[in-house]
């Protein structure tokens, strides 16, 4: 990201600082003109040298502050995508927030009906168990009622005044008991269904709950690395924002300057004497000579800080 920001730093001094040394190699020409000149009336040859130096001067300055421009509006739309890109990451982020928690609580709910499910189905299987021990019973029972039949039937035969009523009250215990057997065996179908529904239900969760762990831990993998490029986007945002700042303070001292030479470049049929413009041809002397932190792209190379210290020494020893 940093590589990015040094790439703007680099072309914009690409761009701007040939012809802003141009620019101002032209302002101190105009400067050894208005020393040589004073404040006399010029000469046509004179005049001429002093609008070739405007000219070339505004020329370049010109395409100074137009490079600057044009590169500060690719870094806005540079920034306006970034931004774009950003909020696209962060709404990628929440998302992924918002599943994994979907995930989280279809997890805990999960575990949740393992555990109850395994309840039911030890209480399904206890139910079983009980209920396979009464159709034990009831079946012995049958057994013995059936023997008891026999043995009424038996007795008929033998002693019928005893025998009937002996055989009529082991038929009534026997239907009885054929009827509670019925019963028995279907509930032991419904519960053979039960713990076999049950047992189902169990191996799917414990089946499920590990898939869902994985899409867990993926989702937590996916929103680390999500988390990582908002973070770095946001960083790239935040030092684009500040190579903008810097160029865009350079671009106001362009700017500044360029306004000044366009100026006196407008007034350039008019120089037949420095005087009334000296003012001016001060303030732009004056402009060239303001370097500071907020425009070091321009003002701290080597060559703009040759052309500012001959114009210095002119301009002292004018003084």
């Amino acid at each position: 990201m940093s590589s990015d920001c040094e790439r703007y730093e680099n072309r914009f001094r690409d761009l701007t600082l040939p012809p802003f040394i141009n620019g101002i190699s032209s302002i101190l020409s105009l400067a050894n003109s208005v020393t040589a000149f004073g404040s006399k009336e010029l000469e046509v040859n004179e005049s001429d040298q002093l609008k070739q130096d405007v000219e070339k001067a505004y020329t370049e300055m010109s395409k100074a502050e137009k490079e600057a421009s044009g590169l500060i509006n690719a870094m806005t739309t540079d920034s306006l995508q970034l931004a774009k890109d950003l909020d696209e990451a962060k709404r990628k982020r929440k998302s992924l927030e918002e599943e994994l928690q979907e995930k989280k609580d279809l997890l805990i709910w999960l575990e949740s009906q393992r555990y109850l499910i395994n309840d039911q189905l030890q209480a399904a299987r206890s139910n079983l168990h009980h209920t396979e021990n009464t159709l034990n019973t009831a079946e012995a029972r049958r057994g013995e009622k059936l023997t008891g039949r026999d043995m009424g039937l038996g007795l008929m035969l033998l002693v019928p005044c005893v025998g009937i009523p002996m055989a009529i009250d082991y038929s009534k215990e026997l239907n009885s008991t054929k009827n509670l057997l019925k019963e028995v065996e279907k509930e032991k179908l419904r519960l053979d269904a039960e713990v076999k529904k049950n047992e189902e239900e169990l191996k799917n969760c414990n089946s499920e709950i590990p898939e869902r762990n994985k899409e867990i831990e993926k989702l937590k993998d996916n929103l680390m690395r999500m988390e990582r490029e908002v973070e770095m986007m946001q960083k790239a945002f935040r030092a684009l924002a500040d190579t903008k700042t810097k160029l865009k303070y350079c671009h106001n001292y362009l700017s500044s300057l360029q306004g000044s030479v366009e100026v006196l470049y407008n007034f350039r049929e008019d120089l037949y004497s420095l005087e009334p413009h000296m003012p001016l041809i001060e303030e732009i002397f004056n402009d060239i000579q303001q370097q500071n932190s907020q425009n070091e792209l321009l003002a701290y190379d080597s060559r703009v800080q040759k052309v500012v210290k001959k114009l210095r020494a002119i301009l002292k020893d004018a003084a």
